[in-house]
Parts: structure tokens; sequence; C-alpha cells
């Protein structure tokens, strides 16, 4: 293999936990399996050892975007390791309107020509032979609109085999219902995600014009499965939704996707306690602003209510009368009722106010609720959209 050249030294930078240690020129990508490499590979290009011919209805020009959604789990400056997106996210994949972007049918008829080729490609994608044709129409065909990271698979003696492989914005792929790209179709190789290599790992091909390790990201399921996705229109950047199937004749136009904002979480609210200095209204109930349970009787019965203590327990009422202690009349004005001075001292007993300080156990007045958390500005979820 020939000397790097500079810019294919600038690839190397790139991983999803790939730490790339070395690099290979455009050299005979064949041995990418045997040697840990990792290969560049074009739109247009089929790769190494192909599945089928291609499928890919046409070859789209699309430059490869940033992927800075707060759904991204971006790594750490210095990090090597691409950034994760979610297969749902709006604006991930882009196509034309009720277009397919690769031909099932085709893949289908080269896959069942050879029983061998259709039995590897089975088992990486994990159904059985007999399952192929389903699989395949139950498929979206996409195009990528950022660089993604993907173990593709060649096919070689009756056998498949997997390597590391970057494809470039603008490759032809089939998306399963959590968004992964399980197909390419410019070469019929199925994908999976992609795996750490060993160090040391070189990367074989010529990076394309735009291409920087930093934009390249790797396609987590989604959470939930999906029936349709949402997509960007390569003509016109109209919103699309496409329903996850191989035909695209129900394609329609959507209002552009809203990124949500988490609804904040309302702080309960403790009720205060009333200030010392607040007097109730006459036609207060003696258990209005309590909390405490109020008793139920018979109807037609009088019912007695009990003061409350602040735990709601009953708290046995003050005398009303004897020495020493107010008395309250019907028409609400309080006195003192007479004590006879002490036979021997002559003294009397200490003077009772006519209207006795307020009782402690008001309460204190709590300060108020601190500001419920949450509140920040993020979007979250599926809902995050990846601009045109």
């Amino acid at each position: 293999m020939r000397t790097p050249t500079q810019a294919l030294v600038a690839a190397c930078a790139l991983a999803a936990a790939l730490l790339v240690a070395g690099c290979g020129g455009d050299g005979d990508e064949s041995n990418a399996e045997a040697n840990g490499e990792l290969v560049l590979q074009p739109a247009a290009a089929r790769g190494p050892s192909p599945f089928t011919r291609s499928t890919a209805t046409s070859v789209t020009s699309v430059t490869s975007v940033t992927v800075a959604s707060p759904l991204t789990r971006t790594p750490q400056r210095g990090s090597t390791t691409p950034r994760t997106v979610s297969g749902a996210m709006p604006g991930l994949y882009g196509g034309i309107e009720r277009v397919g972007s690769c031909d099932v049918a085709r893949q289908l008829e080269d896959l069942t020509a050879d029983r061998s080729r259709e039995r590897a490609f089975a088992q990486v994608v994990g159904v059985s032979p007999d399952a192929v044709p389903d699989f395949l129409r139950g498929l979206a065909p996409v195009v990528l609109r950022a660089d993604t990271l993907v173990t593709n698979h060649h096919y070689r003696a009756g056998r498949a085999g997997g390597f590391q492989s970057v494809l470039q914005a603008g490759t032809a792929v089939l998306v399963d219902d959590r968004g992964v790209p399980r197909v390419r179709c410019a070469c019929g190789n199925p994908l999976t995600p992609p795996v750490a290599m060993r160090g040391g790992a070189a990367v074989v091909g010529q990076p394309w014009p735009g291409y920087r390790s930093a934009r390249v990201v790797v396609v987590a399921p989604s959470e939930q499965f999906i029936t349709n996705i949402t997509i960007i229109d390569l003509v016109d950047n109209a919103w699309i939704e496409r329903l996850i199937d191989h035909d695209c004749r129900h394609d329609h136009v959507v209002p552009p996707p809203q990124a949500e904002l988490p609804t904040p979480t309302s702080a309960p609210t403790t009720p205060l306690a009333p200030r010392p200095d607040e007097t109730a209204s006459p036609e207060a109930s003696p258990s209005a602003g309590s909390d405490c349970a109020t008793p139920t009787g018979t109807p037609g019965v009088a019912v007695t209510e009990e003061p409350y203590d602040e735990n709601c327990r009953t708290a046995a009422p003050p005398p009303t009368t004897g020495p020493g202690h107010p008395a309250v009349p019907p028409d609400g004005t309080r006195t003192t009722v007479p004590v006879d001075p002490d036979p021997e001292t002559g003294i009397g007993p200490e003077t009772v106010p006519d209207t006795p300080d307020l009782p402690d156990g008001g309460g204190l007045i709590p300060d108020d609720p601190p500001e419920p958390a949450g509140t920040d500005t993020v979007f979250t979820g599926p809902t995050a959209v990846l601009g045109v």
C-alpha cells in the first residue's frame, strides 16, 4: 500500500469507538475485513464484492449536514467517537416525493436467483431465506443526509463478511421500522450497526469533497417502532411523510415538524397558615381553611365541630368559665368571672385581661416555593429536528 496522503491522514480522526492509529491509501478494498480497515464508500461506488447489481434508482448529490440537534449524544472535545442520532429524527433522511431511491423488485430478483446469496443475506439480517422478500418489502427507501458509519457486508465464496464503512451522504439505503439503515442499494449489501475496531485500523479510500470526520453519525434504533418517517424532499426542500414500506405512492407533504419542549412540572403548593393579625370573618366556619376532615352526622341532627391542632388531632377546648378564665356570653362579648380575695392575705388573683393574647402555634409563614426544575429550553425525544 502506498504512502498516505495528507488528506487521508485527516480522515483517520474518524471513529465509533474507533481509534484509528494508522492510515492506508486507496489500495485493495477487498482486504478491508482481514486488515481491520475502515472503508470510505462514495454514494455511487458498489464497493468490494457486492451482493447484487446496483438497485439505486438514481445518484443524488447531497451535501452532508452537520447534525447538531440536542437529541445527539455529542462526544467530548477531542474524542473520536461519532455523534449518535435516533433513526426517527425528522430530516435525518431525504428523498423525492413518490419516488423510491431503491428498486426493491430488482433487489429481490438478484437475491432469489442465487440461493447461496439469499441465505447469506438472510443470515446477516436475521430472517429465514423464505422471509427475505417480506423483509425487503417492509423497508422504506431513503437517501442519507449525513455521512454515516455502519457495518457493511460483502459476499465471497458463498458467505457474507462484515467490515466497517462510512457511507457518503447521498447514498440510497433501505431503513427499517426503527429508522436504521438495513440495505445499501448501490450494491445490495445488508447493513448492521457499527462495532468497535482495534487500534491501528487503516482507512481505505479517498475522502470525498466536504468529508469531515466530525460530521459522521451513527444511527441508533428509535425507542419505539415507527410506521412512517419524515424526510426532506431533495428537490424543493419540502417535508414529506413516508410509510415504512417499499411503496412510495402514499407520500404526502406535511408541515415542518416542531421540536417540543418538556412540559414543566408544577410544584405542589402548601397552604399558608393564617397570620396572627388576620381576623376570621364572622360568617366563616370555625373549621374554614383547615385541612382536617369535617365530621358528618345524621341529617337533621346538629353536629358539634371540635377544634383541631396542627396535626388534625382533637384538641381539648379551653374552659369557658371558672376562676381566672374568660367567659363568653351569647352576645359574643368577653368578660371575666369574679374571684374572691384570699381570706388570709386579702390579695386577689392576678388580673385576667379581657382579651387574652392569641395562643402560639399559628405557624411560620413559609417562603415562596422555588421555581420548578426542568424549565430549561431543551429539545428532547424523537421530535428533535434535523433541519434543511
